[in-house]
């Protein structure tokens, strides 16, 4: 298993959402992170302290290789609506 970045990113400026629409997001938002936790695959997350500001979220998973890793990205996409870019983490020299 590998560790990547997903970086979560909004496409444009996101629309002000009824509210039986925007809990329906959060609900789904919510099981898409349990299932990655419940299999172990979110490692770690980061949120700006700025939430206007880009990017939006990002998100350390584990998965077994760079394919898998963009069919997390994908389903990141579809229930946040971000556009998801995945970077591969390295480990940095050991001191």
């Amino acid at each position: 298993m590998s560790e990547f970045l997903l970086v979560g990113t909004w496409p444009s400026a996101p629309a002000e959402l009824p509210l039986a629409v925007a809990a329906h997001a959060v609900i789904a938002r919510a099981a898409w992170h349990a299932w990655l936790r419940r299999w172990g695959l979110l490692r770690s997350f980061g949120l700006p302290a700025d939430p206007g500001g880009e990017p939006r979220a990002c998100l350390v998973v584990r998965a077994s290789g760079d394919e898998a890793a963009r069919r997390l990205a994908a389903g990141w996409g579809r229930v946040s609506g971000y556009r998801v870019t995945v970077l591969p983490l390295f480990e940095g020299p050991q001191q």
